[in-house]
């Protein structure tokens, strides 16, 4: 439901995407993950057909983003990063406005929404502008899929959202797996990317991995150690550590410390505590692809 090839978006002088390729199949729901800036609001842009001017080619829904702009946009519902519906309208005022524009039934939100619209339809008449936060992405979803989208691009819904409401969403975007739609949806959240077919990581503009979370977590190339110490003797083990053979890098995790290492270390004692080998989680996947690929 979505093909793009070799992608490549600059502002100015600026490149922001730098060569993006990748496919995914209907029913199919992708976790795009990256620090901020790192060209995911970008990508949404472009496959929502919101933004032509970029190289490459994007295929959505069946229909090029750049030649049948229209086609695409009847068959995506897209839920930018801010908040865009219409404030002084109530709830079901912001859907049936896009149900018109759309041509459609309103009504068939029930079936096309139910988890959301569940917990939304009580507050049918209040004002947009006075919902939370996770009411109001409740909403944006809801008029996203009022006219029954065969691809779903949510950006980043559930920041800032209260963790029933992020439970609803995901719920909803497993309900729409089962129907077909295709839903690609960024997210700072780990446990969430956990719950996609696959996850999509990008780097300043550059695609690192493409793949299962399961598939990511066998990727993992190298030796982890772990190492309980305090913030405050951090200096002191990172100068230890460092001048030890076969480190690649290191990092505070928590109240621990973690190590990337090569064959050739040798896990001694550091500051007189004992590492401990241990298996990559999904944060030490990104923090040693960027450590080796960068």
């Amino acid at each position: 439901m979505i093909s793009v090839r070799d992608i490549h978006k600059s502002f100015g002088k600026r490149e922001v995407l730098k060569g993006v390729t990748f496919e995914m199949g209907r029913g199919e729901t992708v976790a795009l993950m990256g620090a901020n800036g790192a060209g995911k609001s970008t990508l949404f842009d472009i496959l929502s057909s919101l933004d032509p001017r970029f190289s490459g080619s994007a295929v959505v829904g069946g229909f090029d983003v750049r030649t049948q702009p229209m086609d695409v946009k009847g068959a995506v519902g897209y839920v930018p990063g801010r908040f865009s519906l219409y404030e002084d309208l109530s709830v079901k005022e912001n859907l049936v406005f896009f149900a018109k524009a759309f041509g459609c039934n309103p009504d068939d939100i029930h079936s096309l929404s139910p988890y959301l619209w569940k917990s939304l339809e009580p507050f049918s008449d209040i004002r947009a502008g006075h919902l939370s936060g996770g009411m109001k992405q409740k909403l944006a979803i809801c008029c996203a899929m009022v006219h029954n989208p065969s691809v779903l691009l949510l950006d980043e819904p559930t920041v800032g959202v209260d963790p029933v409401s992020r439970s609803d969403m995901w719920k909803e975007i497993a309900a729409l797996r089962k129907t077909g739609v295709s839903v690609l949806v960024s997210t700072h959240y780990l446990d969430e990317a956990g719950k996609a077919d696959r996850i999509l990581f990008l780097h300043q503009g550059v695609m690192m991995l493409y793949d299962s979370p399961e598939g990511i977590l066998r990727s993992y190339r190298h030796n982890l150690y772990s190492l309980p110490c305090e913030s405050t003797r951090f200096p002191e083990v990172e100068a230890e550590l460092s001048a030890r053979r076969g480190v690649i890098d290191l990092y505070l995790y928590g109240d621990k410390v973690h190590v990337i290492t090569d064959e050739s270390f040798e896990p001694l004692p550091v500051t007189g505590r004992e590492l401990t080998r241990i298996q990559p989680e999904m944060e030490d996947i990104f923090i040693e692809t960027l450590s080796s690929r960068l």
